[in-house]
C-alpha cells in the first residue's frame, strides 16, 4: 500500500465511524414535557393598582369656634351614630342664651306695658271723639289724642316685633349651643385624630390647626379603588369576581366583586388615561385592614356560564416576530407525532395565566410539546422525543371563588 494515503484513510474513518455508530444504534431521543390539548374554560383577568378604602368616611370639622373640653372617644374606638365624641367649651354659648332670655323677658314686658297703653290710648280717644261730634273738644286736641293712640300702637308693633328678633337670636344660640357637641354621623370607628383638650376648634374650609376634629369610617363595608386602563375597561362590568393583594401582605388576598365601573376617566401622566372601579370585599378577619394602603387588583373577566375553548398551555407556543411590521407576528407549537415533533403554525386567542386559547391550527387530545424551556427553545422540527409524564396543573378558579 502506498504509504502517502494512510493519513487521509485515518482521517476519513474518524469523521466516518460516529455517523455510522450513531445510524447503527439510532437517534437518541430527546426527553420533552408534553400536554394534550383540551377544551377547557379560561379565567382572562386584567391586573390594575390602587388603594384600600372604606366605603363611607367623613372628616368631623367644628361650626363654632371653641376650646375643646372634653373627647369621649380615641382612634381606634368603635362607635355607633348620635353617639357623642367631642364636646367644646359651651360657656359662652351658655352665656349669650342667658342674656337673650332676659331681652325676650323684657321685650314681653314691655308688649304688656304697651298693650295697656294702648288700650287705654283707645278708650280716651273714643271719648274725645264724641265729645267732638258734640262740639265740646276743638279738632286740635283730638287729633293729639289721635296721634297718641297711633304712636302706642306702633310701639306696641315696635315690641313684638323686637321679641320675633329676639327668639330668632335664642334659636340660633341654642343651635350654637347644639353645635359644641360632636356626635358620631354614622355607626363606625374612629379612623383618626387630629385634636386634643384644650386645643381651639376653627370652623374653617381650609386645613388650618384646629379645623380638623377627628374621622369617622364605615368599617362593616371595605372596598378596593383600582385604577384600570382605558384599554382593558370595556371588559370591566359589575358582578366580575377578583382578587385584592395588599401592598403589606403580598402573601394574602381578598376576594371581591366589581361594584362600580367610573362613566368619566382619569387623566394620568403622560397623556394616558384610567378609569376608577370600585371593588367591594368580602370580609377577611385574618387579613388586617388598612385604609390608603396601597393593593393591586386581579380582575377576572371570565363570565357566569363561559363556553370551553380549545386551549394548550401558555408556555408551549412560541412566537416569531414579522418581518413586516405592518402584519401579525406567528404563532407556533411543537406537536408530537409517532415520536418526533412536527412544528405547526397556529393562530391565538383569550388567555390566562395558564392556558392559552388556539382559534386555529390544532386538533382535540393533540399532544403539544411544553417543556423543558431550554430544550423547548433550541427544538427543531422532525427530532425525536420521549414524553415524560408532567402533572397536570390544576385548573384556574375564577378570581373571588374560593
Amino acid at each position: 500500500m502506498n504509504r502517502k494515503w494512510l493519513p487521509g484513510l485515518i482521517v476519513a474513518l474518524l469523521i466516518i465511524t460516529p455517523v455510522a455508530v450513531k445510524l447503527l444504534r439510532g437517534e437518541a431521543a430527546k426527553a420533552v414535557e408534553a400536554e394534550p390539548v383540551a377544551l377547557r374554560v379560561l379565567s382572562p383577568s386584567i391586573l390594575a393598582s390602587g388603594t384600600l378604602v372604606y366605603e363611607s368616611e367623613v372628616k368631623l370639622v367644628s361650626e363654632v369656634i371653641g376650646r375643646v373640653k372634653e373627647i369621649h372617644v380615641r382612634e381606634g374606638d368603635a362607635v355607633k351614630a348620635g353617639q357623642l365624641l367631642l364636646r367644646l367649651d359651651p360657656a359662652a354659648a351658655l352665656a349669650e342664651i342667658s342674656r337673650l332670655e332676659a331681652a325676650s323677658k323684657q321685650a314681653e314686658l314691655n308688649i304688656q306695658r304697651q298693650q295697656l297703653t294702648l288700650t287705654t290710648q283707645q278708650a280716651k280717644w273714643k271719648r274725645y271723639e264724641t265729645l267732638r261730634t258734640r262740639g265740646i273738644v276743638d279738632t286740635n286736641t283730638y287729633e293729639e289724642v289721635a296721634t297718641q293712640r297711633d304712636l302706642s300702637e306702633v310701639e306696641l308693633n315696635s315690641s313684638r316685633a323686637m321679641l320675633r328678633q329676639t327668639e330668632a337670636q335664642m334659636k340660633e344660640a341654642r343651635e350654637r349651643l347644639a353645635k359644641t357637641e360632636i356626635r358620631a354621623p354614622m355607626s363606625g370607628k374612629v379612623t383618626a385624630m387630629f385634636i386634643e383638650v384644650g386645643e381651639t376648634a376653627v370652623p374653617s374650609a381650609t386645613s388650618i390647626a384646629g379645623s380638623d376634629l377627628m374621622v369617622v369610617a364605615d368599617t362593616a363595608s371595605l372596598y378596593a379603588e383600582v385604577n384600570v386602563d382605558e384599554t382593558d375597561v370595556a371588559r370591566v362590568a359589575r358582578g366580575l369576581g377578583a382578587k385584592i393583594v395588599p401592598a403589606a401582605f403580598p402573601d394574602r388576598s381578598w376576594a371581591g366583586t366589581v361594584e362600580q365601573v367610573a362613566v368619566s376617566p382619569r387623566q394620568n401622566a403622560g397623556q394616558s388615561k384610567s378609569y376608577a372601579v370600585k371593588i367591594r370585599l368580602a370580609a377577611a378577619p385574618d387579613v388586617e385592614f388598612h385604609p390608603g394602603m396601597s393593593c393591586r387588583a386581579e380582575i377576572s373577566t371570565r363570565k357566569d356560564g363561559a363556553a370551553k375553548t380549545l386551549s394548550v398551555p401558555v408556555q408551549a407556543v412560541k412566537y416569531e416576530e414579522a418581518v413586516d411590521r405592518s402584519e401579525k407576528g406567528k404563532a407556533s407549537v411543537f406537536v408530537v407525532e409517532a415520536g418526533k415533533v412536527k412544528k405547526r403554525d397556529v393562530e391565538t386567542g383569550t388567555a390566562d395565566d395558564v392556558y392559552i386559547e388556539i382559534v386555529r391550527g390544532l386538533r382535540d387530545n393533540e399532544e403539544v410539546v411544553t417543556g423543558p424551556a431550554k430544550t423547548l427553545r433550541f427544538l427543531q422540527e422532525g427530532e425525536r422525543v420521549a414524553i415524560t409524564v408532567v402533572p397536570q396543573p390544576e385548573p384556574k378558579t375564577q378570581a373571588g371563588e374560593s
